[in-house]
C-alpha cells in the first residue's frame, strides 16, 4: 500500500482529519527538534519548548499552508523563522541562565552520525562518541549563515533548492555557503582526526 505523503496529510488535516496530523507530528517531531536543538546552540530545553510552540503554530495556521507547496520546506521555513525570533527574545536569553532536564529527545543529538553517513562522505567515518561531541560543537560555531546550510543538506537532506526556498536567498549562494561551512568543519576537525590516528 502507498504510503500517504505530506501533502496528501496536510490537506487531510485542513479538512478537519486529527489523525493526519498526530501522523504528521510523529514523522517529523524528530527532525524538526534536531533542527531546533542546533539552531539554539544545543539549548535542550529550549529545544522541547519551542518544538512544542512550532507544531500548536501549525495547527493554528493550518488554513495558510497550500497544497502546490511542499509540506517539509513549508514546515521548515516556519521553524527556522520561530528559532530566530526566539534567538532575538529576552526569554532566550532567560533559558540560557537556567538548567534544562533531559527530555525525550535525550538521545536525538546522536543520530547526527547516521544521517551523516548517509549524506555526507567527508563525515562518513565519525563512529565515536567523542568525536561526535567534537563534531556537534564544530557546527553549533559555525556563522548562523553557514550553520543553517550544512543542517538543512548535510544532515536533514535538503537540496539546494529546496534551502533556498527555506532560507529565501539564490541557490547558487547556497551552494558556496555550504561548500563554505564544510571547509570550516575539516578545518576544525582535521587537527583532531590526525591526534587519533597517530595515538
Amino acid at each position: 500500500m502507498k504510503e500517504i505523503s505530506d501533502e496528501e496529510l496536510m490537506c487531510m488535516f485542513q479538512n478537519g482529519d486529527t489523525i493526519a496530523f498526530d501522523m504528521l507530528f510523529e514523522r517529523y517531531k524528530i527532525p524538526i527538534f534536531n533542527f531546533i536543538y542546533r539552531m539554539l546552540n544545543r539549548e535542550k530545553g529550549s529545544a522541547e519548548d519551542l518544538l512544542q510552540e512550532i507544531f500548536i503554530k501549525i495547527v493554528k495556521g493550518k488554513d495558510l499552508y497550500e497544497p502546490r507547496a511542499k509540506f517539509s520546506t513549508w514546515l521548515f521555513a516556519i521553524t527556522r523563522n520561530h528559532c530566530l525570533n526566539f534567538l532575538k527574545s529576552k526569554r532566550y536569553s532567560e533559558a540560557k541562565n537556567t538548567i534544562s532536564l533531559d527530555g525525550q529527545y535525550k538521545n536525538s543529538k546522536f543520530s547526527l552520525s547516521d544521517k551523516l553517513a548517509i549524506r555526507e562522505d567527508n563525515f562518513r567515518n565519525i563512529e565515536d562518541k567523542e568525536m561526535l561531541e567534537i563534531l556537534e560543537e564544530a557546527v553549533s560555531i559555525l556563522p548562523d549563515k553557514y550553520r543553517e546550510v550544512f543542517i538543512l543538506h548535510a544532515i536533514e537532506g535538503f537540496t539546494h533548492k529546496e534551502i533556498s526556498e527555506v532560507l529565501k536567498i539564490n541557490p547558487a549562494t547556497v551552494r558556496t555557503d555550504y561548500r563554505r561551512a564544510k571547509l570550516m568543519l575539516k578545518e576544525k576537525l582535521s587537527p583532531v582526526l590526525k591526534d587519533k590516528r597517530s595515538k
